[in-house]
């Protein structure tokens, strides 16, 4: 009834699914919404374990008047999703508070559902959506066991029969979600905040910031070639480029006007797509050096590096032509030639000595740079994941005094260096390497695979891309970080993990699923549906034939489950020895001896032998098979077959008194 008051165990149980549904929106929501809902919670749950009813309404109405106003002062609005949500919840509690019938809960399991519902438009991840179903899964038994008539059932049975139904929903979940009209571009989740995308390269770099990425396993983007994949020593994946040093720190500078000098391919190209994960800024990683993308609304700038308008909000897919090996016959413009020149004066004099006395050596551009690499090499140079911190004349303290970095340190003191002898060099970022998929087929580009090279200028060749890393610790480039020869004390937070096999697989495997579930799912667009209709054999599909197959799709769903409501609806034959059974008391209630609804089948036969001695023996064997095929274990003496092929050939004839 509506009007039953509600029990501990059903305030318990209701008051389980609202805090598991609550605990999806855990970092989108202020923590002290939580702190309301679940005071709420505790105090009808502790009211109703000492068997008291709900509080007064004068307590609920002063909750309210705490709760909604602080919801306003923070959002500003009763809008939006994130907003919306808050007030969801609160409204929740507030009811939980207030719940004294069935008629309460019910209402609180509709919030459940709904607050369910907002989480799957925040987040896009497979696995929330897993645990959101196993909530509405669990918050349906819960509502099958507050509405059963009889005895309440059991979880277990609950838990089945919910799953059941979830099941009977998945086709005409699945109706809609293929051919219900969509935007241009896929509808899943509301975009956030581009401030809550995630981390990952700056425009600015100092000796440290890559080696701070170097910790984190997060991905970044991935990859997949079409045809061959470019060598290890080949696979730089370019992001901003740093030109301005101000002695500690290079930074990127506003790109200049004149387009950067005309590359000139060598070598073969290679096609691949790039699936970038969301980030705050607006640069899309390609291979080195892009020639051609999917993007329409993206260039590259002056510094080759692939641009888009706004700030990559969102997961995207770029379709791109990159050629490993360039050059170019152009000369550089006096503009970028004293940008890509400059230093700071009165900061490391003692590199700018040491690059005048190489300089001396070594006219040659080449031969030049080819001598500060081999300094790398032949003096005591150590490639480490903690290097010593420095201070102002951060390429003097490294170059002279701690000789230990990581490739950040290395590509800022090369730029350095060079630029002081009169070679335009600058700082690329990006990455390099990654680990390969095989269960997706696809390159993972993690943080951990955060790089720094440089980009020198050589007459008659171009930008020329040049990694002291290389140099000194080649198994980075070679093998990549995480299969790099690091020092004993040397590790980092996943380096145990990826040295056993089975969680690198298992991890890859995950990862194989959410790429699936990214391609196969999330990017489900208006392109995606034209391409359904069309396997589906639909000539020139459009919007009115997409709602035409989906009329006639969701009429096939709601009649089958029509069926099958009516199927479970209608009451359940008897057995086969029943229905023979009660055939044979139809025969006997014909020739004048019913039976009385409450006996059984042996005192019936006795009572049909006393009153028709004549049918007694035959009747007799027929209720004692009758019992035995009921009650006693299955034997191959007496079959339910025999019993019927009894049944039909007794014929009794009618009484003659």
């Amino acid at each position: 009834m509506i009007s039953e008051r509600v029990s501990y165990e059903q305030l318990l149980g209701i008051s389980g699914c609202l805090a598991l549904a609550l605990f999806a929106h855990l970092s989108a929501l202020p923590i002290w919404v939580f702190g309301i809902v679940g005071a709420c919670g505790l105090i009808r749950l502790s009211l109703a374990r000492r068997g008291r009813s709900a509080p007064s309404r004068g307590v609920v109405v002063a909750v309210a008047l705490i709760a909604v106003p602080l919801l306003f002062i923070r959002f500003h609005t009763f809008n939006g999703l994130v907003a919306g949500t808050a007030l969801l919840s609160v409204t929740a509690g507030l009811k939980l508070l207030e719940t004294k019938t069935q008629r309460d809960i019910y209402i609180i399991t509709l919030i459940v559902y709904f607050v369910s519902l907002a989480a799957l438009l925040e987040g896009d991840s497979f696995w929330l959506l897993a645990y959101l179903i196993g909530v509405c899964w669990l918050t349906t038994a819960t509502l099958l066991r507050l509405t059963s008539s009889g005895s309440v059932p059991g979880w277990r049975r609950s838990l089945r029969y919910g799953g059941w139904v979830l099941l009977q929903a998945l086709p005409l979940a699945l109706v809609f979600w293929l051919l219900f009209p969509r935007f241009a571009t896929p509808l899943w989740h509301i975009p956030s905040d581009a401030q809550s995308a995630a981390s990952g390269l700056s425009d600015t770099m100092s000796p440290g910031d890559i080696d701070e990425l170097a910790l984190s396993d997060e991905v970044a983007f991935r990859a997949r070639f079409d045809g061959a994949t470019p060598p290890s020593g080949e696979r730089y994946w370019r992001g901003p480029v740093l030109d301005v040093f101000d002695g500690h720190t290079w930074s990127h500078s506003p790109t200049l006007q004149s387009r950067g000098p005309a590359l000139q391919p060598q070598g073969p190209p290679y096609r691949y797509t790039v699936m970038m994960e969301p980030h705050q800024h607006r640069w899309i990683f390609m291979l080195d050096w892009p020639s051609s993308w999917s993007l329409p609304r993206a260039a590259l700038n002056s510094d080759y590096t692939l641009m888009q308008a706004d700030p990559l909000a969102r997961p995207v897919d770029v379709i791109g032509t990159s050629y490993t090996k360039v050059q170019s016959a152009e000369p550089l413009s006096a503009n970028m030639r004293r940008r890509d020149t400059r230093l700071p004066r009165d900061q490391n004099p003692r590199t700018a000595q040491l690059a005048r006395e190489l300089r001396e050596a070594h006219a040659d551009d080449l031969e030049y740079l080819q001598a500060v690499l081999s300094m790398f090499t032949q003096q005591p140079f150590f490639y480490t994941l903690k290097p010593p911190k420095l201070a102002h004349d951060s390429v003097d303290e490294f170059l002279f005094d701690t000789r230990r970095g990581f490739c950040g340190h290395y590509a800022s003191a090369f730029a350095a260096l060079a630029r002081a002898a009169g070679i335009p060099a600058r700082v690329v970022t990006g990455y390099h390497g990654g680990t390969l998929n095989p269960y997706g087929d696809y390159w993972m580009l993690r943080q951990s695979d955060a790089h720094a090279w440089t980009e020198v200028w050589i007459e008659g060749r171009g930008w020329v891309r040049m990694d002291p890393t290389a140099a000194i610790a080649p198994q980075r480039v070679e093998r990549g970080l995480t299969d790099a020869a690091l020092g004993p004390e040397e590790s980092f937070a996943s380096s145990r993990q990826m040295n056993a096999r089975w969680l690198s697989n298992l991890r890859l495997r995950f990862d194989a699923v959410k790429e699936i579930w990214r391609e196969r799912i999330l990017d489900f667009d208006q392109d995606s549906q034209r391409k359904l209709l069309e396997m589906m054999k639909i000539p020139e599909p459009d919007g009115q034939k997409l709602v035409m197959v989906l009329a006639g799709a969701m009429a096939l769903v709601l009649a089958w489950l029509t069926w099958q409501v009516r199927r479970e609806l209608a009451p359940q034959p008897k057995d086969v020895t029943a229905r023979a059974y009660a055939r044979l008391c139809a025969k006997l209630s014909a020739a004048g001896i019913p039976r009385v609804p409450h006996e059984g089948a042996e005192a019936y036969a006795l009572r049909v032998a006393r009153l028709r001695p004549d049918l007694g023996t035959r009747v007799t064997a027929l209720c004692r098979q009758y019992s035995f095929l009921r009650y006693a274990p299955p034997s191959p003496s007496v079959t339910s077959g025999q019993f019927q092929t009894a049944v039909r050939a007794f014929r009794p004839k009618a009484s003659m008194k």
